[in-house]
């Protein structure tokens, strides 16, 4: 008999990758766990596990940015569209430790410079964008929006609202867990998380932070949907037949 999927929920943080593991059909425990590289993720994976991350995958062409899942997704937050910027072209790729050079290309390319914001997580961008290139079919990984995802969950009025206070903010936080304790009802102590996590900071150097975690599992509710086939695809109208960029990796966001 085949062995239950694993699931994996993944957000960037300071000190690598924030990962939070968990038996497709919720057998055995919820696991945390901090990999400073996902070459280093990878003997965990196999081709039936799902990946849900809170990173671009699919990097558009000029003449194709923004991306429509951008896009999309801006128009579901509304208010707190800001909280989704545009994954910016592949050729930025070329300038990941300086700043002027990428945006300068960008604005070239495009007409738009690319924001402090995108730059900054190049190198996870990249990181993720050569991982999959070399290691086809690893397993499934999906891109997903942890403030999108939240918007899912957050559905008390009949349809997805975004949470208006930010992540980073006491209100936030607890808007975020309050939905995180109702989605996953058998959630382990959240000390025993972070105890697998280990300490937030160490020498001075912040490794993870609350909202990290709040992100990872934004990101493994979505990959539970994506398992049951009841996700939401952005946009929608490509939910059958997503776009994907030059290498062949789709551009879409799931929640």
């Amino acid at each position: 008999m085949p062995s239950t999927p694993t699931l994996h929920g993944i957000d960037g943080c300071p000190a690598g990758w924030l990962v939070l593991s968990q038996k497709a059909d919720n057998s055995g425990s919820l696991s945390a766990r901090i990999y400073p590289t996902l070459d280093q993720l990878a003997p965990h994976l196999r081709a039936d596990h799902i990946v849900a991350i809170d990173m671009p995958i699919g990097m558009p062409a000029p003449d194709h940015y923004p991306r429509a899942c951008d896009i999309a997704a801006r128009r579901l937050l509304r208010s707190r569209a800001c909280c989704v910027f545009s994954a910016p072209c592949r050729g930025v790729l070329s300038y990941l430790h300086h700043y002027p050079s990428a945006s300068s290309w960008h604005k070239h390319a495009t007409g738009k410079a690319i924001s402090c914001q995108a730059f900054n997580i190049l190198p996870k961008i990249n990181q993720l964008d050569t991982f999959l290139s070399l290691h086809p079919g690893i397993a499934s990984f999906h891109e997903i929006h942890p403030e999108v995802s939240f918007a899912h969950m957050n559905t008390s009025s009949g349809k997805a609202s975004p949470i208006l206070a930010k992540k980073s903010s006491p209100e936030g936080a607890k808007a975020r867990l309050a939905l995180i304790e109702q989605m996953f009802p058998k959630l382990p102590e959240l000390t025993t998380l972070h105890q697998q996590l280990g300490p937030r900071s160490k020498h001075g150097k912040t490794r993870w932070a609350l909202n990290d975690l709040h992100d990872a599992f934004a990101a493994l509710w979505s990959a539970h949907r994506i398992m049951s086939n009841t996700a939401q695809s952005f946009p929608s109208e490509h939910a059958s037949k997503a776009p994907i960029d030059a290498t062949g990796k789709t551009m879409q966001i799931k929640a």
